[in-house]
């Protein structure tokens, strides 16, 4: 060969290495190869697993990073983020059993293209996508992968924030998977069975307040929860713009309910798909021993009962959502129904005393220019009662025993309005005391001897987001001739003999609970009672919590069971001593009986409250801290 020929050819490959080095390519769209994701917050002890949008775009030409659609394939169909591919939990697991066999995994992700050392970006639409990213990433994390991460926001805030998206469906080479199975993250029932009495062990279950409480939404076998787990509903790890919950917050949310690091801890809800995403901020949040149930409750309610038990709400019918109600509505005699006719029931504090309208007929002024649920009659709380409250238009009475009507004219009172003994009622509100207000009711109900009495949890303002048919203008009520043959249920009733009985120590087996505020508890504040001057609390009482201590922060609708029952017990109270609730005048109390109703736990509510019990010289009284 010429020489000339020789350097022509080494100039060539010399050029052609020149391009070949990194970013010295002619092409404009050429993929990086060193794959840099931010964390969304370096405070998280695992923070390099949630990572942030701006580094996820910057990595989208990035040949090494993979990134995941967990969401269905019309939903991926319709957009998604450049490059993705859409992976589908459902695809991985069997109803009842969970994970499918790790050599049908290894199949089944070697012909998506996976590999088990790929850099891996999860994603789905957060909250209405049921935990599905957290799902792909704890079974990944099963098999082996080390490097999967979840999008902070996922696809709701990337939208938001206007971020690339397309349409194309993007598939990759099928590849080999094999698995390096990490057993330690998986749970079982029989593991969670053998480790129930641990206390260093806690298992969280990740479903909504109607499962978690008994009702059986999904074909479970049977409803309710693993004896002893904590709730934590999947929808509370999650901001309002769906970002996870900052560090200290996730930390507060655990760690309030005797979730701590030190702990073995294990999640489930009924398919392990909203665990799965427990599990995934149980690793973000730097815990050592974390498991998913994979299987969940619908492998564990199919089981023998005898050797996998569950425990429920004791009255979890007596809390409905929005859907059974409208359910009752149309006829489709929703669960636990017993089909002997039904009244729904607005009830509110209407301020008569500044109208000064009594009503009778129940066709009130508040649904003249107020929309209720079809079918709903008006009931004014105060027309239950016989105190100050209820005649505020005629002047001052003083009750002698008792705000609430006495038992057999509350029961013609209640037949007046449609009701009998046997119906079922459904009581709602919609005020900014919603829930005080419709428990005061669902009590009343309940002490005149209703058989079913249900509280719609949310009230109104969740009927209407579940966007529900609604009525406006007066409607009437139906009298009947008769309430039935009943002796009440004088039970969740509560005397001042009975609250005597325990302060003299002759009735060892109840407490005295003041729900009242604190200050009013010690005896420094009277709170709004503006018709009487007395402070102070009935001796020997306990304080629980103010009212708003078991409902939601906008008083719509109650706090989980687990939340309330956690709390009780911290705070010294167990179902082994029945509760005398007392507040101002028997409004706040009600609610906590008719919860405390709800949870199985004996308790009575001391009608009148301090009003009565402060009024009467010859009643004793405490003031201050206790000891």
């Amino acid at each position: 060969m010429k020489r000339s020929s020789v350097f022509i050819v080494l100039g060539l490959l010399a050029l052609a290495a020149i391009f070949m080095l990194p970013g010295c390519s002619s092409s404009s769209d050429s993929k990086e190869t060193v794959v840099t994701l931010d964390p969304a917050s370096t405070e998280y002890p695992n923070a390099g697993l949630l990572v942030s949008a701006d580094s996820v775009e910057d990595n989208l030409n990035n040949s090494d990073l993979l990134v995941i659609d967990a969401r269905g394939k019309a939903a991926y169909d319709e957009g998604h983020i450049p490059g993705a591919i859409n992976l589908i939990h459902n695809d991985f697991w069997t109803w009842g059993s969970g994970l499918k066999p790790v050599e049908e995994l290894e199949a089944l992700l070697g012909e998506a293209g996976l590999t088990r050392d790929m850099t891996v970006v999860v994603y789905d639409n957060t909250t209405a996508a049921w935990g599905a990213a957290g799902r792909i990433f704890w079974m990944l994390e099963y098999l082996g992968c080390t490097d999967v991460h979840i999008l902070n926001g996922g696809w709701d805030k990337w939208v938001a924030d206007g971020r690339p998206t397309e349409t194309k469906t993007n598939a990759l080479t099928q590849a080999t998977f094999k698995a390096a199975v990490n057993n330690s993250v998986r749970a079982t029932k029989e593991s969670i069975l053998a480790k129930m009495q641990n206390n260093n062990f806690v298992l969280i279950d990740a479903r909504t307040d109607e499962e978690y409480n008994g009702w059986q939404l999904y074909g479970e076998a049977r409803g309710g929860h693993i004896p002893g787990a904590v709730q934590i509903p999947y929808a509370r790890f999650f901001n309002a713009d769906k970002t996870v919950l900052a560090y200290a917050d996730l930390k507060t949310l655990l760690e309030a309910r005797g979730v701590t690091a030190d702990k073995d801890v294990a999640s489930n809800c009924t398919v392990g798909i909203r665990s799965g995403f427990v599990y995934f901020t149980l690793r973000l949040m730097g815990y050592p021993i974390a498991a998913n149930y994979d299987a969940s409750i619908i492998e564990w309610a199919a089981a023998d009962e005898t050797a996998y038990p569950m425990d429920k709400m004791a009255h979890f019918e007596a809390l409905v959502s929005p859907q059974w109600v409208n359910d009752l509505i149309e006829g489709n005699n929703p669960a636990t129904y017993p089909g002997n006719g039904y009244v729904i029931v607005f009830t509110s504090w209407w301020p008569r005393w500044e109208t000064n309208e009594i009503s009778t007929t129940g066709a009130g002024t508040p649904f003249s220019s107020v929309g209720h649920i079809p079918g709903a009659i008006f009931l004014d709380t105060y027309s239950v009662e016989t105190g100050p409250n209820s005649e505020f238009g005629d002047g001052y009475q003083s009750p002698s025993e008792s705000y609430v009507k006495e038992l057999s004219a509350l029961q013609t009172f209640f037949a007046g309005m449609g009701i009998t003994k046997d119906k079922t009622v459904i009581v709602y509100a919609n005020d900014d005391i919603s829930m005080m207000t419709a428990g005061r009711i669902a009590w009343a109900l309940l002490y005149a001897g209703v058989d079913d009495v249900r509280i719609l949890n949310g009230g109104y303002q969740a009927w209407t987001a579940a966007g529900f048919a609604v009525e406006t203008g007066e409607t009437s009520w139906s009298p009947v001739a008769s309430f039935g043959v009943s002796s009440g249920n004088t039970e969740y009733i509560a005397t001042t003999e009975d609250l005597q009985d325990v302060i003299d120590g002759i009735d060892t087996g109840s407490i005295i609970v003041d729900d009242r505020e604190w200050d009013e508890y010690t005896g420094a504040s009277n709170s709004y009672y503006w018709w009487f001057e007395e402070y102070g609390r009935i001796p020997t009482a306990k304080w629980i919590g103010d009212w708003v201590d078991i409902v939601s922060e906008d008083h719509q609708s109650f706090i989980p069971f687990a939340d309330a029952e956690y709390d009780w017990k911290q705070k010294g109270f167990t179902p082994s001593k029945k509760m005398y609730f007392y507040c101002g005048g028997g409004a706040r109390s009600a609610m906590y009986t008719f919860y405390a109703y709800m949870m199985g736990w004996p308790a009575a509510n001391y009608e009148g409250g301090w009003f009565l019990w402060s009024t009467n010289d010859d009643n004793d009284r405490e003031t201050g801290v206790p000891e």
